[in-house]
């Protein structure tokens, strides 16, 4: 009995070790929010307002095409960026339901058109904490529309994230980057709530959509019998993320579970690491990128595409 206990688990650890695996020459890097001024840990609430930033030595504003153009210059493989519906049936690339904290204008984004919005100082509202506003002005005419930036970028790699939650907006969304064709559509991720991800999967199964809750179900499923190789249902054409400090307790990690989430067009995205303040909040460091394993080929998340590349580096 012991010796087979032994073999088992020696052939569990073969199976999974990545010792005699070469890995990736590089990672992929996600920008979040492009090339933008990092955000002061003690700013208003993060879901509904972000405006309180650091002093920074460049004046590129989130969301914006400059800034996602910055970002793809500084090495990014994948811009992230956020959406919402407008007055007239058309998405626009912006992080707040309200106008009051960053813009000059006030009430709902919702309640305004396109053409409206594109007329805001969406610089407006940034402030330092010596209450300076370093951005006013300087925001004018820069928000764009989804088709906007798809068209500016059509080569390029984007996660857009859908900051409502609502069905029928979503599956409007999921019409709108399916009707621009399948090569469209794999150049995309889509990020979002459980109710908006689950309809945009039912009504277009081709869009790689992913929530919290999709997933902890692929992470749940996988930890059950990802051990034997397989990779379940729910991790397949989708991306997940996960803490950097807690990646090494998933099957496989770093190289064969990446090849494995790749066989079936899933990205491994690795997050910030998990601590007890949001990991949205806290200023990033080179720490960060300490953990990250050599030859990790997923993608890595990070608010300073600026400075990644240049971590990496010192960390090998």
């Amino acid at each position: 009995m012991l010796l087979f206990l032994t073999a088992f688990l020696a052939l569990v650890w073969l199976n999974n070790t990545s010792l005699f695996s070469a890995g990736y020459d590089k990672p992929l890097l996600l920008a979040h929010r492009g090339l933008a001024p990092e955000m002061h840990p003690e700013h208003e609430d993060y879901r509904a307002c972000l405006s309180r930033i650091h002093a920074s030595e460049h004046s590129f504003m989130e969301n914006t095409i400059p800034s996602m153009e910055a970002a793809f210059d500084l090495g990014a493989d994948y811009v992230e960026f956020d959406v919402r519906a407008t007055a007239d049936g058309q998405f626009a690339v912006f992080h707040d339901d309200v106008l009051d904290c960053k813009t000059d204008a006030t009430g709902r984004l919702i309640d305004y058109s396109m053409a409206e919005l594109k007329a805001l100082d969406i610089g407006y509202g940034y402030f330092t904490e010596n209450n300076r506003y370093p951005l006013r002005g300087k925001g004018i005419g820069l928000m764009p529309s989804l088709e906007e930036v798809l068209d500016h970028f059509p080569l390029k790699g984007f996660v857009i994230n859908i900051k409502s939650n609502d069905r029928n907006e979503a599956v409007r969304l999921g019409d709108f980057l399916v009707a621009r064709g399948p090569q469209e559509v794999e150049r995309l991720l889509v990020f979002g709530g459980s109710n908006a991800v689950d309809a945009i999967r039912r009504a277009h199964p081709s869009v790689r959509a992913f929530s919290r809750a999709t997933v902890n179900k692929c992470l749940r499923d996988y930890m059950m019998v990802g051990w034997t190789g397989y990779v379940p249902d729910s991790c397949r054409n989708t991306a997940i993320g996960m803490y950097v400090n807690y990646a090494w307790a998933l099957w496989g990690w770093p190289h064969r579970l990446v090849a494995r989430m790749h066989s079936v067009d899933t990205t491994m995205i690795l997050t910030h690491p998990y601590q007890t303040a949001s990991v949205h909040d806290l200023p990033e460091t080179s720490e960060y990128a300490e953990l990250i394993p050599r030859g990790y080929g997923g993608a890595i998340q990070t608010n300073r595409i600026d400075k990644i590349q240049d971590w990496l580096a010192e960390a090998r």
